[in-house]
């Protein structure tokens, strides 16, 4: 052989153990990468996740040295005779005279509350009453005279009334009043507080109203035209009596 051809046939060989030794050897039931590979790698990843960092770690052991030293201080209260349970229980337990009770009073607000605690309200039938109290107590009203109507109003509204119908009798004037349509009431806020209840109601009405001199004979071909206004009352009563006895505690424009 040419010694040139031996020294290319050594250096092959030895290119080749070289690359063998630095690159490894290829099983021939192997396959190529592809895209099933790297989600199989990719879904060993997420359900295998790596361990914890170092720093993780340390929270780890704190949390579990925290543990132990909690269970350690409760056996020795416990061997020292010590109650924690029974400390907790006399510290939250009632002071001398009061009385732990279930019944605390009902307090709460709002249409859906009213109707939870007390489904057997008759809305229906509240609404009816305050209906025809709008119309006797505004008919009283303009007449100056509200002795009809006094028990069904609060301390302060009566107040209100007598001090604007007095005020009115001083100027020699009178309060003409028509309602010529009454909508159907409609129960607006309700606000529960222990055994009393406030009810408000707005009205919507289409009424005459106008102020004369008391010795005016009036015109009925000339009255003035009706205005529609809105009003909400409140009314107080007893929560679940049976008989609340509603009064009007106030008034405004709705």
């Amino acid at each position: 052989m040419d010694p040139l051809n031996l020294i290319l046939l050594i250096m092959v060989v030895l290119i080749g153990w070289r690359l063998r030794s630095v690159l490894g050897t290829r099983n021939d039931d192997e396959k190529p990468s592809s895209r099933a590979d790297a989600y199989r790698l990719n879904r060993d990843a997420y359900e295998n996740p790596p361990a914890p960092r170092q720093d993780n770690a340390r929270e780890v052991i704190k949390a579990a040295d925290a543990t132990e030293n909690s269970e350690a201080e409760k056996a020795t209260s416990t061997d020292s005779g010590t109650d924690t349970g029974t400390d907790m229980a006399a510290a939250d337990a009632p002071e001398q005279g009061e009385i732990a009770t279930d019944d605390a009073p009902q307090m709460g607000r709002g249409l859906a509350y009213l109707r939870g605690i007390d489904p057997d309200f008759d809305e229906g039938g509240f609404l009816d009453g305050a209906g025809r109290a709008y119309e006797m107590i505004l008919s009283a009203f303009a007449a100056g005279d509200l002795s009809d109507v006094r028990g069904f109003l609060g301390d302060d509204v009566a107040s209100g009334f007598d001090a604007a119908i007095g005020e009115r009798q001083t100027a020699g004037q009178k309060l003409e009043t028509r309602i010529l349509r009454l909508d159907r009431p409609a129960l607006e806020d309700a606000e529960v507080d222990g055994e009393v209840v406030r009810l408000d109601v707005r009205f919507r009405a289409e009424i005459m109203s106008a102020i004369y001199a008391a010795d005016t004979v009036l015109d009925e071909d000339n009255l003035p035209a009706p205005t529609t206004t809105i009003d909400v009352w409140s009314f107080e009563g007893a929560h679940g009596a049976a008989n609340a006895g509603w009064t009007l505690v106030a008034t405004r424009a709705g």
